[in-house]
């Protein structure tokens, strides 16, 4: 049995004729297209479909909130500095809700569906945190800052943008991480009960995204060590090299914001060094794993003490 389907975009169309288990293409000019998929999609990644079937079961909505909660926040100034500070988390999650929904066609075209599966609870949880931190300067009756007046958050999110996956979730790793320790701190300030509802809510999400990560290197390493270990390696620092340049640009950021954190009581000089030791271990921590479950090797890492405090 055989499946014949023609793809229209505008004047382009070409003609995909595929088995069960295969697919070919002829193309009629140069023109960008979608793939389509074989019939039966390959399911057989148990860890990544385990994470897209706990992306649905924990969805949540910003109505689950309780926005009539009393205010404890009523001061001019401190609903300024939450403006501020609150202004890279916002341009990071909707940055992140761009990324990843350009990300699952790349994966669809790859034909890697479990992951494109488990990115579209991803793009869901990247629209909620949008949603609610969006909400959140309305009850603070602030707006964020401009582009103008706070270009490090937007330069910094320019570095994570890739079509390429791992480098992508590398920059990503960096984002999430970074995300993970500021819902944290939030958290347990407790300045008001709608914002450490939010953060505790980003907390488990941000959980789940990490996870992603990391499976999702390893099988890739896995795979580059298996067929080709010199040119593992070398995508491994290619890796960790964007990790650095993605890093580099977190001091920025927390220059902009420094005085309002250590007002609000956040000391950002240790986040910066939770962040960098992190999310540099959870990449190699996820090569590492992929490098031993291809060779069989076994690769031991120090697990940064404050890691166990993350999860």
């Amino acid at each position: 049995m055989r499946v014949r389907a023609a793809v229209l975009y505008g004047k382009s169309e070409r003609l995909r004729t595929a088995g069960f288990g295969k697919r070919c293409e002829r193309t009629h000019d140069g023109g960008s297209i979608m793939n389509i998929y074989k019939v039966l999609p390959d399911l057989s990644n148990e860890r990544q479909m385990r994470l897209w079937h706990q992306g649905i079961r924990k969805q949540w909505s910003a109505e689950d909130i309780d926005w009539n909660a009393p205010r404890r926040i009523g001061g001019e100034k401190i609903r300024d500095q939450l403006g501020r500070v609150l202004t890279p988390v916002l341009t990071g999650e909707q940055s992140a809700l761009y990324s990843v929904s350009g990300l699952i066609p790349i994966l669809g075209h790859e034909s890697k569906v479990p992951a494109q599966f488990y990115l579209t609870t991803w793009a869901v949880d990247e629209a909620r945190h949008t949603e609610l931190f969006a909400r959140y300067f309305g009850r603070i009756d602030r707006e964020p800052l401009s582009i103008r007046k706070f270009p490090a958050g937007f330069l910094f999110q320019s570095r994570i943008i890739s079509k390429d996956p791992c480098e992508w979730l590398t920059g990503v790793l960096a984002s999430e991480s970074m995300a993970q320790v500021v819902s944290h701190e939030l958290r347990d300030l407790d300045l008001d009960p709608v914002l450490s509802d939010i953060c505790a809510g980003i907390i488990e999400d941000e959980s789940r995204h990490l996870g992603f990560n990391h499976i999702y290197i390893e099988d890739q390493f896995r795979d580059m060590f298996a067929a080709d270990p010199e040119g593992a390696e070398t995508k491994a620092e290619s890796l960790r090299a964007r990790m650095d340049h993605v890093l580099e640009g977190v001091p920025p950021i927390i220059n902009a914001i420094r005085d309002d954190m250590k007002d609000l009581g956040i000391d950002m000089d240790r986040v910066q060094d939770i962040l960098d030791r992190v999310a540099r271990h959870r990449l190699d921590k996820a090569i590492y794993s992929g490098k031993d479950r291809a060779l069989g090797t076994k690769t031991s890492l120090a697990e940064p003490e404050i890691e166990a405090s993350l999860q």
